[in-house]
Formats: C-alpha cells, structure tokens, sequence
C-alpha cells in the first residue's frame, strides 16, 4: 500500500472512530430525553428506526474497515479441476455463452453441463461442444441438489461453479486456484460483474455503477481481511474435499450458498475473496426478475435465522465471522427502516402526535443534523467510491415492501420454494412491471396527501406551538424528499425500454458489406449482438436482402451472412441493420467469443479507467 493509501486509509479510520463514538452518544442521548410519553409507541417505532440504522453503520464498519487486497501466488500445474454449469430452463443460447466460456479457461479441465431440466437440446449442445453432461431423476433441492448429485459423478479435487449465464475469462483458473495452496481454503469467491448494463440493476445512463457493486467491490473485499467473506454459488472454485467434509452443498435452505459458508466456518475452513473481476454475467433485466431473485435470498435468509445456523448461535465461529454473517441476514430488516421513515412524517401531518418530546429544539436539531452528517460522511468514506446515496436510497425502495413480504417467512411453516431468476424478457413485462409497483404508488399517493394535509394545517394556523410549526415544516420536507426518491424510482423502471431479446454491445470495430452483385462497402459496427449488427457507413450505401459480413475482430476476422433487415441516413452517411442468417459452429464460437469473453472485460476495463480519471480530478 503507498503512502497516499495509507494516509487516506488512516483519515476514514480515524472518521470512523469519531462518528462512532458521536453515534453512541447520540442513541444514550435519544433514549434518555426525547422519547415522548404521551405517544410512547409512535416514539418507540421513530427510534427503532434509528436503531436499524446505527446498528448498520457499526457493522458497515467493522466489514470495510480494511479492503487491502492480498493476491495470491500461482497455482501448481496438474491439479485435478471440474467445472460445474447448473441448468435448468435458461435459454440454449444463453447456455452456449457460458460452456464455450468455460471450455476456453486455459489452465487443464473437464467442463460438465448440469441439466437439471432433461432437455434434449441441452443435451445435444454438451455433445457438439464436446463437454460432460450430467442429469438426475428429480429436481429435489434445487441447484444444491444438483450440484450433490453431480459431486457423486465426478472426480475432481477442485471444482469451479458457473451459473447458468455466467461466462468466464481464459485466465479464470489461473487466477484463483493459487488459494488453495493453504489446506484451510474451502472455497474461493470472485464478484459478479454484468454485461447486459441496460439492466433496471444498473444506474440508469451509467455502465459503471450497479446496485450490487457497493458488495462485491467493498463489503467482501473488507470481509476477506476478517476471514469472513460468504460463498455466492458463482462464480467460484470450491475444494471438493471441504464440500464433502460438510454433507455437501446445504440444502436446508433456498440460499444454500450462503448457508453452506457458515458450515464450513463452523467446521474450521476458510473462504476467501479475489477481488478481480474474471467472469461476466446477466443481471436481471427487469424488476419482475430483480424482485424474484431478492425474494429468494431473503427468504432464505429468514430460514437461516430461525435455525441453529443462525450466525450469532452456531458453532465454533470467530466473533467477526458472526457479526459479518448476522449483518448479510440484518440488511433484509433495512427495509423496515424504510417503512418506518416513510410512515413517521405521514402520520404527524395527519395527526399533530409528535413522535419526539422537544425540550429545546435547537438542541434536537443540532444534534440530529450532526448525527445524520457524520454517518452520512463515514458511510460514503467506507464505500470507496461505491456508495452512492441517492441511488442506494432508490434500489432500498424498490426492494421495501419484497423484503417486508419475505420477513414473514420468520413466522411461517410453509415450505420455500426455489425460483430460477428469469434471465430473458417476457412479452408482458410492462404489465408485470406495472403490477411490482402497486405498492410503491399507493404509497406515493399518500405521501402526497400528508404533504397537502400539512400545507393546509400551516395556511390555516392549525398548529400549537412555534416548535409544532417547525415540525411540521421539517416533516412536508421529509415527505417530500420520500416522494422525490418514489418518484424517481418509479420512472426509473417504468421507462425502461426492453426491445431487444439479446443484448446488444457497443464496440468499435470495422466491417466490410458485400451484396449479391459484388459491391463491397467499408463501414464501422455500432453495436452488435449474437443475432445482428449495426453498421455506419460515412456515405450513402444500397445493399439489399442476402450480404456478407466480414468483421475484424481482435481475434481474427469473421464472416458471417445476413440479411438487411433495414436501412436510414446517419449524419450524412449511412446505417444499416444486417440480422444474422444460420451460423456454422465455428462462425457462432468465434462471434460468442467475441461478445461473451472479449467485450465485456474490455468495457468493464474502459469503465473503471474512466471512474479512477474522474476520482483524479476530483481529487486535483
């Protein structure tokens, strides 16, 4: 670490250790002489909130107070490798992606699709890629059961995980089994990045900030130096022996990978984190499919908590290893904050009940705006430029009320269910979109309601005291705020467009256009997608129905047929759209390579360029 890190490491520890002294003081101080007797269980539920939040901020601490990357040496040759690829309804053309992924890692090993749907064309594609094919008679438990089942089927004393539309890097094993050199090493855990950034995951108008990045790229690296970072299913590589010395993969519930971590903890292994992106994904495409997945995960972290693997009762775990599994199970409670935040301002415009006793008020405000300052400056320090407020606050209220639904689990027998995220998208999406967002709007629409309930009640002096004035004003700014954060998440998603079923990528490489009668025009592709290209050209061009399309990829030239699906001017030129005609298989690895491999690291690369060029000028 250079001198500059560490003085910059040295100033967030020291921010950390006075905003949480400051935080301490401020909850005694909140308990001791703001509660407000005549409306105790209004009050009670303003500081509960409060609560949720300060006992976020200390374990955000304690997960990022250190995110020093520690790589590891480079692996033995000749170790035995496996690579696993779960499947069960995804698209065959998704799946493809990911085998020739997985077949082009450089470092020796036996590639192995999981068919846990028995499809004959799955089948079929592991026999034209030359690679294993595994299925069973049920589908009990899920991806965990399937991954069991293929354990018993196979040899190999490491295995790498990919999900279904995960694609991997040739240097993908080369980076990561170096871990294992320590025998405690269960399971190495690499961060998911996405190639399909028109996602309603990602931040709208930007490739270079997800929803998710805050955790892969802060919270396990900060997790990795407390020996605590959790197992994400993919991608991965797993030592087979770990695996095994814990009955295998759990199965006792529908978030097995996270569950399978705090087994092997408890039983002595060691997982640790590469924080290098090696792999590249789909991140769900619309909320429908966002909500699936975080329904799955809450619900099965809602199972892990009412059991004995509940982090802060299980077996043989270090004290940070129990604070940093509790905190990955308490961020699912954040949402309650949320309600909570939301309900408080509604219900004193409406009402007059003050959830607060004001002794003084200046004194409440001053210290309440320190508060809310110094967690504010600590959090977005500790997030390493991953933190970004607005858009945190936006994707906590889309998730509200599908984590709220999924804490009901805590009180509930009936059996989990688990559901494949949808990777593709469904003709009625926007109608499906419409019908996530119920909730949400409804609670817009009342949240509008105390904002003009207020504005009246201060037109027409309806107030007692300067201090119920002041309140009052502090709490139409609250709700108005809430509203500005629904509104926005609102447009976000329901303005989202999904046209295309396959992801179309920006590139910038050239192309030549040849038509039946033997023209040949020299363009440049503007995007491009397993299916077709877009192609300017810097004049006007005729070609029409059958072309040739030769590109020049960095790994060679390709050519491909297609037909022009349409033309228009572009700035004095032209652009045209050439949909793909049958590709032979060597046509489809070398255009799957390209788009699936190729692309994405160059424009994640692009992306973090630009993001450390911007975080340098902020800085001069």
């Amino acid at each position: 670490m250079g001198n500059r890190m560490r003085r910059k490491q040295t100033a967030i520890h020291f921010l950390v250790i006075v905003t949480g002294l400051y935080v301490t003081y401020y909850l005694w101080w909140r308990i001791l002489s703001t509660l407000n007797p005549d409306a105790l269980f209004f009050s009670i539920l303003l500081l509960v909130g409060e609560i949720i939040g300060i006992l976020d901020f200390y374990m955000f601490a304690l997960m990022t107070w250190n995110t020093e990357e520690k790589l590891p040496s480079a692996p033995k040759p000749g170790l035995s490798v496996d690579v696993f690829v779960p499947t069960y309804n995804e698209d065959l053309s998704i799946l493809e992606a990911t085998m020739i992924g997985c077949l082009n890692m450089r470092y020796p090993h036996k590639t192995y699709l999981l068919d846990d749907g028995n499809r004959e064309e799955v089948r079929e594609l592991a026999e034209s890629l030359k690679c294993g094919y595994l299925t069973r008679e049920d589908n009990r438990f899920a991806k965990a059961g399937n991954i069991n089942a293929a354990l018993k089927k196979t040899s190999g004393d490491f295995i790498a995980i990919m999900d279904a539309d995960m694609v991997p890097q040739p240097d993908y094993l080369e980076k990561t089994l170096g871990y294992f050199t320590d025998p405690k090493t269960a399971i190495v855990q690499l961060p998911q990045e996405f190639y399909n950034t028109d996602s309603v995951q990602h931040m709208k108008g930007s490739a270079n900030w997800h929803e998710q990045q805050l955790f892969y790229h802060v919270i396990q690296p900060g997790k990795n130096n407390i020996n605590a970072p959790f197992w994400c299913g993919s991608p991965s590589v797993v030592r087979r022996a770990a695996l095994e010395s814990v009955g295998g993969v759990a199965t006792e519930s529908i978030t097995e990978d996270f569950l399978t971590s705090i087994k092997l903890n408890s039983a002595g292994w060691n997982i640790k984190y590469h924080h290098e992106v090696l792999a590249f994904g789909i991140a769900p495409q619309t909320l429908f499919a966002f909500n699936v997945q975080r329904f799955r995960w809450a619900q099965g972290a809602m199972k892990i908590l009412k059991s004995r693997y509940n982090p802060l009762i299980a077996k043989n775990l270090t004290f940070k290893q129990r604070v940093s599994h509790f905190a990955a199970i308490f961020t699912y409670f954040d949402s309650y904050q949320k309600l909570i935040f939301f309900i408080i301002p509604v219900v004193f415009l409406a009402t007059g009940v003050l959830p607060i006793r004001f002794a003084n008020g200046t004194e409440f405000f001053v210290k309440w705006s320190l508060y809310y300052a110094l967690v504010m400056l600590t959090n977005v320090a500790l997030g390493r430029g991953y933190f970004k407020y607005l858009e945190v606050e936006k994707y906590n209220t889309l998730k509200m009320f599908t984590f709220i639904r999924a804490s009901f689990s805590l009180v509930s027998n009936k059996k989990q269910s688990f559901r494949v995220t949808p990777k593709t998208v469904e003709n009625t999406i926007k109608q499906k979109e419409r019908r996530e967002l119920k909730t949400q709007i409804i609670l817009l629409g009342i949240v509008f309601l105390a904002v003009a309930a207020g504005a009246v009640k201060i037109l027409l002096g309806l107030y007692r005291s300067p201090f119920e004035l002041g309140a009052m004003f502090v709490s139409i700014f609250w709700c108005l705020f809430n509203s500005l954060v629904l509104v926005l998440s609102l447009y976000d998603v329901l303005k989202r467009l999904y046209n295309r079923r396959d992801h179309r990528f920006p590139v910038q490489v050239e192309a030549r256009v040849a038509d039946g009668d033997g023209n040949t025009f020299a363009g440049h592709v503007n995007d491009i997608s397993q299916s077709g290209v877009g192609i300017r050209f810097s004049g006007p061009v005729k070609p029409g129905g059958n072309v040739r399309v030769e590109l020049a990829l960095p790994e060679g030239p390709l050519e491909l047929y297609g037909t022009v699906a349409y033309a228009k001017p572009n700035a004095g030129g032209t652009f045209l759209g050439i949909q793909f005609s049958e590709m032979t298989e060597e046509q489809k690895t070398a255009l799957f390579y390209f788009l699936y491999i190729t692309t994405p690291r160059r424009l994640y690369e692009e992306s973090i360029s630009t993001k450390k060029k911007a975080s340098a000028e902020d800085a001069i």
